[in-house]
């Protein structure tokens, strides 16, 4: 765990939504994947796709099965998944704060640095989607890129400074696509706050679909009890439509991190205190709880 104090940047705002893009990394440039079994992965994973454009550069297919609703389009148009060509990948643009909560890739802070080349995975149009399609269109759509480029070391989603392995990914496939989603694009982060026990573990990545994530802030908890926790809560959330209002009671853990019925925690909707700042769900841990909050 690092001991670097970081600079909080509280004018960072994050956009109300955000493109999620996925970068395959790589440290040898591999050669770009042949057309038709970019093709083939997409074929096996959304049906019906159309190749879209004459660009060498990356491929572009129009996926019927995902239809994207918008105010100007209310038929309807297929969203857009797009796989580019290997370029070079530069860790430059990746502050301390992201490097720091590398969790789920082994000493991901230096090996980030080891990764010359990327891929690009992206959809255009996918935010006229649920945000459960969006959340499943992005997770097949990385799945048939790691199928197009099988040389891939590292999977880097740029909007929560998620870094994972292909082979994390793989292994998330006994799960549905929501847990998988959460598992590849959504990160929980675990901070101190210096001079004091008091730590925040919150998630970062529904924003980039318009909704909350959530945020803890905390003594006297294990920290890998809230980190567990905050996933569970941030589930709940996805697969239920985000129900959990303002003023409401949650079930809360015990000493031993299991979560009970007879620990309630109020919630409330607040902006997030790590920056970029965006609208959280903020849970009030009882006698854990740290910080003030407004009534």
């Amino acid at each position: 765990m690092s001991k670097k104090i970081l600079d909080q940047d509280v004018s960072q705002k994050a956009p109300e939504q955000e493109m999620l893009i996925a970068n395959l990394l790589f440290r040898e440039k591999p050669a770009q994947a042949d057309f038709n079994a970019v093709r083939a992965a997409m074929e096996k994973l959304f049906g019906e796709v159309e190749s879209v454009g004459d660009k060498a550069s990356y491929y572009t297919f129009a996926v019927p099965k995902y239809n994207a609703v918008f105010k100007d389009a209310p038929q309807g148009m297929p969203v857009l998944a797009n796989i580019g060509e290997p370029r070079a990948f530069s860790s430059g643009n990746i502050d301390e704060l992201k490097r720091s909560q590398f969790w789920d890739f082994k000493n991901g802070s230096e090996a980030i640095d080891e990764f010359e080349y990327c891929v690009d995975v992206f959809g255009m149009l996918s935010g006229g989607l649920d945000y459960k399609e969006q959340a499943e269109f992005f997770v097949n759509l990385v799945d048939a890129a790691l199928h197009s480029y099988p040389s891939c070391e590292a999977i880097y989603v740029f909007a929560s400074g998620k870094l994972t392995t292909p082979e994390d990914f793989e292994n998330s496939k006994q799960y549905d696509s929501a847990a998988r989603f959460i598992r590849l694009a959504v990160n929980a982060r675990f901070f101190t706050i210096n001079n004091s026990d008091d730590m925040i573990v919150d998630t970062i990545g529904f924003y980039t679909f318009g909704c909350a994530d959530v945020q803890l802030h905390f003594h006297g908890i294990d920290p890998n009890h809230a980190v567990e926790y905050v996933y569970n809560i941030a589930s709940y959330q996805f697969n239920n439509d985000f129900p959990v209002k303002s003023g409401d009671t949650i079930d809360g853990i015990n000493e031993n991190g299991r979560i009970v019925q007879d620990i309630q925690w109020r919630v409330q909707y607040e902006n997030s205190l790590i920056q970029p700042i965006r609208t959280v769900l903020d849970i009030n841990c009882g006698k854990y709880a740290a910080g003030q909050r407004k009534s």
